[in-house]
């Protein structure tokens, strides 16, 4: 098993490889080592199961405890942090995955059903999971077998993933208000998410953003957030900002350059965006990520059954 630098987990980079889409990893994080886990954020799904020690997760705007023997899945394209808040080194593992594993979007019906509800940035889809309530506890023995699993047995790690999924969506997900309005408002408003991707560097109006829909304004408006989770231009802004984190901490450019490449023309205003998003600004998150790649932690990483 190779080793990788604590960056490769933190930075927002795929987890997947070219003979599976998912990746395994076990962490081990000193005591003085904060944070323990580094803030972050990527488009695949994570199962997350701490041994030792005791962490508050921060997801977004929202904090969850999790103590050792205990699990926490996340959403993609969130932004989460873990913070050690015990007296013990941090070990954990995790199970980073592409929804691909159980569904891809060519599976159109299942998909829709079974995979759409956690797609767009929904934070209400994230989860503690503890061994005293039975889904939960399944879920976590189903991970330690997915941890405790040759690295090339990937049909076996796909079949797991399904009885976890299995357990997550009929306990969880399915139970969330407006999970059954999603599939169609994705189906609706996934053209203009692609072109807000495609053009988010570029100056956008809600306008142009409805039209493509078509909707009113106030229609688009209230359609977007119930998808999302947030307005249209609050979901550009962060978006513009979690790519400008790319640039910050993988070239040398300077961060005004950064800054208009992103779509951002006043870099007082980027300071200030970035600062409320990622709590601290655009220097200090290339500092701590530059520190942070050169801790080398004891890690063994199973990122690739092919190998």
């Amino acid at each position: 098993m190779k080793q990788v630098h604590k960056s490769e987990l933190y930075e927002n980079i795929t987890h997947m490889t070219a003979s599976a889409p998912y990746s395994i990893y076990h962490v081990e994080i000193p005591l003085e080592v904060e944070p323990a886990l580094y803030l972050h954020w990527h488009n695949e799904m994570e199962f997350f199961m701490l041994l030792e020690g005791k962490l508050c997760f921060h997801i977004e705007n929202q904090s969850y405890i999790v103590h050792a023997g205990e699990g926490i899945f996340i959403p993609p394209k969130l932004l989460h942090h873990a913070v050690n808040t015990g007296s013990l080194p941090v070990v954990f593992r995790a199970f980073v995955f592409s929804s691909d594993i159980i569904f891809s979007s060519f599976d159109t019906r299942p998909y829709q059903s079974y995979i759409l509800p956690v797609m767009h940035n929904n934070l209400s889809c994230a989860a503690v999971l503890r061994s005293s309530v039975d889904w939960q506890k399944d879920i976590l023995i189903n991970l330690q077998r997915i941890f405790s699993a040759e690295k090339t047995n990937e049909l076996y790690i796909r079949g797991l993933s399904f009885l976890i999924w299995d357990r997550l969506y009929h306990h969880h997900i399915s139970r969330l208000e407006s999970r059954k309005a999603l599939p169609a408002l994705a189906d609706q408003l996934s053209g203009v998410i692609t072109y807000l991707h495609d053009n988010y560097s570029k100056s956008l109006s809600l306008g142009e953003l409805a039209a493509l829909v078509p909707l009113s304004e106030a229609q688009f408006c209230r359609s977007f957030k119930l998808l999302t989770g947030m307005p249209p231009f609050q979901y550009l802004i962060r978006y513009r900002i979690l790519q400008s984190c790319n640039e910050l901490i993988s070239t040398n450019k300077k961060i005004t350059d950064i800054a208009i490449s992103n779509g951002f023309n006043n870099i007082s205003y980027y300071n200030r965006a970035f600062l409320q998003l990622m709590h601290m600004t655009p220097s200090e998150y290339r500092k701590k990520h530059i520190a942070s790649s050169s801790f080398q932690g004891i890690k063994k990483n199973m990122q690739d059954p092919g190998t």
